[in-house]
């Protein structure tokens, strides 16, 4: 098969999950406060202290032939739903709770529950157990309208509230009535408001908790940056995160560059304070930091492994050269953005690039594995913090 027709993930790769080695750690011997997640598990009989079990309703049995890759279908702080595809028609949802004592929890059955991509929230409850909360469309009450679901680990039952965009405080205009969420972020501060976004539009806010006044507000991407023309796919472009208390957007764009008349990719990030979110606040949407990809510069003193970018035959920085995708916000940083990039979208091997939007310079280059990836434009990996949770052991994990 021609490489550019590359269809089929490299199935061995799922077999062969990558050794721990250790990185470039702080040298303390604990664990980072967040790490990028792989969105598909790899399949190998590696136990350590991170290793959790379940009966599942097969009465037991070990599963011994997959559908294909176990996916995160959500994560929050020590919580982590793994979706086990066993056929085309069977799955089994499980949550991985890190701690001292890792456990795994099998979901009941999904139907109805549970079938929209990206719009699974996942609470820890301040006592013990967890929420989960999705918010689906109510295809039969109309336009606008939802199905606010919650599910509670303390009984196994799941509930839902009707929820209309008309509720909303600052509603969305008619004509902007759509919203498709693909990517749910929860708040510290405050841990049962859940942001159901929509990266394309805009962000719908909800306390799950609250079943009496059903408070939720619909806070409006930047206008700059608002696509009503487009459904799905928007985190191959965009990143949404809470970062230092605000609410922060990455948006990965094209430019028309005069100099080399030709295209070049853009990157920029916006945010506002979290709790203008929350209440009548009238503070917006700042531009943070926006630079192109022409303008980075790539410093062999400063830049870790940059003998991994791609080299060219012109005098255009090899950066500029990439195709990248996939923006993510660091949780920590607000200046410091990961992309994924390669020169030709098949390429079997991808690198994943560290970018100061601050000072406009690459920080780190590292080698990223996009052979279990068709045709280089699936979301790859998600931000998480589970990684805080883990206890404490020797070898590797």
């Amino acid at each position: 098969m021609a490489k550019g027709r590359r269809l089929w993930k490299t199935k061995h790769l799922t077999l062969r999950p990558p050794c721990h080695g250790g990185g470039d750690g702080d040298g303390d011997g604990g664990h980072p406060d967040w790490i990028l997640l792989d969105v598909q598990a790899y399949i190998a009989d590696r136990r350590n202290a991170t290793t959790a079990t379940a009966m599942l309703s097969n009465g037991g049995h070990q599963i011994q032939l997959f559908d294909t890759e176990p996916t995160v279908e959500a994560v929050d702080a020590d919580l982590l739903l793994l979706r086990i595809h066993v056929s085309l028609n069977h799955v089994h949802d499980l949550v991985y709770q890190a701690s001292m004592l890792p456990s795994l929890t099998l979901m009941p059955s999904q139907d109805p529950y549970l079938h929209e991509p990206n719009c699974i929230a996942l609470i820890p409850r301040s006592s013990h157990g967890f929420y989960i909360s999705t918010l689906d469309t109510d295809l039969r009450s109309g336009i606008g309208r939802y199905n606010l679901c919650l599910f509670d680990s303390t009984n196994s039952k799941w509930s839902h509230e009707s929820l209309s965009l008309d509720q909303l405080r600052n509603p969305p205009d008619k004509n902007e009535v759509l919203h498709i969420t693909e990517k749910v972020i929860t708040f510290i501060n405050d841990p049962h408001l859940v942001a159901f976004v929509d990266p394309w539009r805009g962000i719908i806010i909800c306390d799950i908790l609250d079943t009496e006044t059903q408070t939720a507000s619909y806070v409006p991407m930047p206008k700059e940056i608002i696509n009503l023309n487009r459904t799905r796919g928007a985190l191959i472009t965009r990143d949404i995160a809470v970062v230092r208390d605000r609410l922060t957007m990455a948006r990965l764009g094209t430019v028309f560059d005069p100099e080399i008349n030709g295209w070049d990719w853009e990157l920029s990030t916006w945010s506002r304070p979290v709790g203008s979110c929350l209440d009548d606040d009238d503070e917006d949407w700042r531009e943070d930091f926006m630079v192109e990809s022409c303008d980075i510069s790539v410093d062999d003193n400063t830049c870790k492994n940059v003998e991994l970018l791609p080299k060219t035959q012109d005098d255009r920085p090899a950066i500029a050269k990439l195709h990248v995708a996939n923006p993510t916000l660091s949780l920590t940083d607000p200046q410091v953005v990961y992309l994924v990039g390669n020169v030709d979208i098949t390429d079997e091997k991808a690198v994943l690039l560290t970018l100061d939007m601050a000072n406009k310079r690459l920080q780190r280059i590292s080698v990223y594995d996009a052979e279990r990836f068709v045709n280089g434009v699936d979301v790859g990996f998600t931000q998480s913090t589970i990684s805080q949770y883990f206890a404490p052991a020797s070898g590797d994990r």
